[in-house]
Order: structure tokens, then sequence, then C-alpha cells
């Protein structure tokens, strides 16, 4: 078993990223997107509307439309970008459903994986796009 994130996860750091070292206020196609990040478009499609939803991107339509970030890379976190896309971190299903967990230890194991939770979603919360392009 692997514990990684997921693909969609994945391209939506990259887009936002590659938004991050664009123009600041300027409209980037989508299409431009995909090509450079090599994301498949339906595929980026999909990943802007949960970004937009999220309020992280802004989107305009037409021939001089595209995206754009709606804050400044240093106010977007990885975590806000992983959340906006596959919705809360959750590293072990008994921390969703503690109540459903009684198996001998699971107050100690559920101690630990909350810990091992709490580090990676604070280190995902410190870290922002401005970090990631530089």
């Amino acid at each position: 078993m692997n514990l990684q994130l997921t693909n969609q996860v994945d391209y939506a750091i990259r887009a936002m990223a590659f938004l991050a070292e664009s123009e600041k206020g300027k409209w980037i196609p989508s299409s431009m997107i995909a090509e450079e990040m090599e994301i498949s478009r339906m595929f980026l499609s999909r990943i802007n509307m949960y970004l937009g939803r999220a309020g992280l991107i802004r989107s305009q339509r037409g021939a001089k439309g595209g995206v754009m970030l709606s804050k400044d890379p240093a106010e977007i976190s990885i975590h806000d970008i992983i959340v906006a896309v596959d919705g809360p971190i959750l590293v072990n299903k008994c921390l969703e459903t503690p109540d459903k967990c009684t198996f001998p230890l699971s107050t100690q194991l559920g101690t630990f994986w909350q810990s091992v939770q709490d580090d990676l979603v604070d280190r995902l919360k410190s870290a922002s796009l401005k970090d990631l392009t530089g």
C-alpha cells in the first residue's frame, strides 16, 4: 500500500504553481496550463471547478478568458489546494469515526494517528505556493 496524494491533487498543485509563476492579473488559458504542465484538459477543467469553488482561482470565459489566482501565492497553502480538490486529509479511518474503532489498543493507536495527521496538516498549512515557486 502506498500513502500518496491523488493525481488530482498533484495536477492541482502543478496548475496552481504555474499560475503563481504567471504574470499577476493576467488571464491564463487553461489549454496553456494543461499543455505546459502535462495535464489532461478535461481533468484540468474539473480541477479548476474545485479550485474556483474554494475561492483559490477566478475564471473568465471567452477568447480573452482563462484562469488566475484569486489571492497572492503567499496566501494560498498547499493544504488549501489539497482540501479544495480532495476534501479533508485523513490518515486513518478511525480518526473519522472513532466510535467504530473499538479494538484493543484503539485509543493508543488513534492518538498516534492523530499526531501524525496534525503534523502533516501543520506542515501543509505552513507551505505556500510562493514557497514552492520561490
